[in-house]
């Protein structure tokens, strides 16, 4: 029930340190043809797929790029607008202004900015991990541009992860030392990132299927360190529990939610949105963190009814 974080950031700097090892190439799913081409902003990268229906936003979570949902893509732009959400750095880039302070907020107004020049009106905002906590900021700032929200296994404070009783105050040693972690590690990484990982190691607790977790780890490797440490810090850092009350729109969180610690995560999720009254609560077995890989249709499903409102 993490929404990224230490366990790839950990991994990855790991996996930098490795020798280097032979490239593996994945296939990828077959994508609906894009409405435009690619609009850069300074923080984020947006390409709209389809021509008609609800408009869906989708933004990915941390060191992930919109490839993650190309499936979800292929499955909506039929009969939705959809606009995917690249987080500038996620791919690789460097030198973008998702390197300094104001990340988040700059991606928030960078998605409304996008939203107005297309004239796509209000939209549902799915949001998963980091993207999840991002999607609620949207909600927000901007609850004129969101019908509905769909957050898919996050957490609207992540300090939560490391103890039931975490404050920002407690937790911000440690979100220094991830920051501080990934900067030092950054040319190591960088590196490690030039030669494809074969193993799913790095990306343990992601997903249920060992090819999906090696798409994910090389999508670790492939983000930008110095994006992603600032995102970390930032993710970390942003405590929403309180704030979410003022959520006018549906909210729907899809979460994992497994075996033996399938109650815990029940609680965890309720607890940390019991600002939000209204809020649609889906626990998902047979998922670990990447919920939209791992149990596609069920969250398919979710945005679907999210759009129809």
């Amino acid at each position: 029930m993490k929404r990224f974080c230490p366990a790839i950031a950990t991994a990855t700097l790991a996996l930098a340190l490795m020798a280097p090892a032979a490239p593996v190439y994945h296939a990828h799913a077959q994508q609906a043809a894009p409405a435009d081409d690619a609009v850069q902003h300074d923080h984020i990268r947006t390409r709209l797929y389809g021509s008609t229906g609800p408009v869906v936003v989708l933004i990915p979570g941390m060191s992930t790029p919109a490839a993650v949902w190309d499936d979800t893509v292929a499955s909506l732009a039929d009969d939705h607008r959809v606009l995917t959400v690249e987080v500038r750095g996620f791919a690789g880039e460097r030198g973008t202004a998702n390197e300094s302070a104001g990340v988040i907020d700059g991606i928030v107004a960078d998605i409304s900015a996008d939203l107005a020049a297309r004239n796509l009106g209000p939209a549902t905002i799915v949001g998963h991990s980091l993207g999840g906590l991002i999607a609620m900021e949207f909600g927000l700032a901007h609850a004129d541009q969101a019908k509905s929200l769909v957050i898919l296994d996050s957490l609207p404070f992540f300090g939560m992860v490391f103890a039931p009783d975490m404050t920002l105050e407690k937790v911000e040693p440690q979100a220094k030392q991830m920051r501080d972690m990934m900067i030092a590690g950054a040319e190591q990484m960088r590196a490690a990132g030039l030669a494809n990982a074969t193993s799913g190691a790095g990306a343990a607790g992601m997903s249920i299927d060992e090819a999906t977790r090696v798409r994910i780890a090389n999508w670790s490797l492939d983000a930008e360190p110095l994006a992603v440490a600032e995102l970390v810090y930032v993710d970390t850092m942003t405590d929403l529990r309180s704030e979410i009350a003022g959520l006018e729109m549906p909210v729907t969180v899809v979460h994992m939610a497994n075996g033996q610690y399938r109650e815990m995560a029940i609680e965890r999720y309720a607890t940390d949105y019991a600002a939000l009254p209204g809020v649609r609560l889906v626990p998902v077995d047979n998922s670990l963190h990447f919920v939209q890989l791992d149990q596609p249709e069920i969250v398919r499903a979710e945005i679907r009814a999210a759009a129809a409102k």
